[in-house]
């Protein structure tokens, strides 16, 4: 049976620019004892009491923004429909409180290209992302590996760059970054059977397709990349490839063996994509797992050095100089 809540206060409050529903409820049939994570309760005789916040609007938000935890004792939980519709910030920190989000809450926050936040974070109303252009999603786990990021993938038809944090009781952090490729459907006339005929374009939505029960299936999201190494550009699967070796929770020798011999047959666009990109911490793993061919090494040096990269050119030659040592001169006297 539910427990039953009246509310007993409500509250609104501005902090940082953003408009947030203090609420406060009671239960007074006697004391639920422990009130449940994530909300904030407390307990004095037969009156039982639990205080949350709700997001609900904002005004102009840029750069990054942080959703605290708690704002005056009251856990922030959800986020209204249309909270952060038509807003210019391009990052946003969710807290491990929050629980849900309503419809189209960022709805036309064209400039959003960063989502962070937990496996707390699991019930999204639809049309969430409708006019988004999201890259970059972070999700931090405590509770398992269930989250709402196959929500999330479903609505974004873009590439997205994914980092996933597992967090273990003895303080370990295992890490996995994934890609999930850029894909679109098209409608494409058949006149003479007088039909349409939907077409698929990408990898990207086989890669979506790779969840069960809300849990990403590394095994299988591994077993899609010759079929992404058919449709998709090189930079893409050189993304792909690097994250999972350079992160491998979960990664199986097959896969791993297939993704080291893609890259070590396209070193030399991978060193020049990662100098572009000023990626010091892939170089080096390129350098540490022995990928470098002489002339792709060379290639990434002179990119480097066209560039003016002085930190990447620096790593690139120390590397030159380890895994390719020229010959000493002799000279006989």
């Amino acid at each position: 049976m539910m427990e039953q809540f009246v509310e007993q206060d409500r509250e609104e409050i501005v902090v940082n620019g953003i408009t947030y529903i203090l609420k406060a409820e009671k239960r007074q049939s006697g004391c639920l004892g422990v009130v449940e994570y994530p909300d904030k309760g407390t307990c004095s005789g037969e009156i039982c009491r639990r205080c949350f916040a709700q997001a609900v609007s904002c005004g102009e938000l840029e750069g990054e923004v942080v959703i605290p935890k708690e704002v005056k004792g009251h856990s922030v939980t959800s986020l209204a429909p249309y909270a952060f519709s038509a807003k210019r910030m391009e990052s946003l920190v969710l807290p491990v409180t929050l629980r849900e989000a309503g419809r189209y809450v960022f709805y036309r926050s064209f400039a959003l290209k960063r989502l962070c936040f937990s496996d707390t974070f699991t019930d999204i109303g639809a049309g969430a992302f409708t006019g988004c252009r999201l890259e970059e999603i972070e999700i931090d786990f405590y509770q398992g590996e269930q989250s709402c990021l196959k929500f999330i993938v479903d609505e974004i038809r873009y590439a997205l760059w994914v980092t996933l944090r597992y967090h273990r009781s003895d303080g370990r952090i295992d890490t996995a970054k994934v890609v999930f490729p850029e894909h679109y459907e098209e409608a494409v006339e058949n006149t003479p059977a007088r039909i349409v005929e939907t077409h698929y374009h990408g990898a990207g939505g086989y890669y979506r397709q790779s969840f069960y029960q809300k849990e990403l299936n590394f095994r299988e999201y591994d077993s899609l990349f010759p079929l992404a190494i058919a449709q998709e550009e090189e930079e893409i699967l050189i993304d792909i490839a690097a994250y999972r070796l350079m992160f491998p929770y979960r990664l199986e020798k097959k896969a791993e063996e297939r993704y080291l011999e893609y890259l070590a047959g396209h070193m030399e666009r991978a060193g020049k994509v990662c100098v572009r990109r000023e990626d010091l911490e892939r170089l080096r793993f390129f350098g540490e797992r022995g990928l470098w061919d002489k002339e792709a090494l060379n290639q990434a040096i002179q990119t480097a050095s066209g560039e003016k990269q002085l930190e990447a050119l620096a790593l690139l030659m120390e590397q030159k100089r380890r895994l390719f040592p020229g010959r000493r001169k002799t000279f006989e006297l």
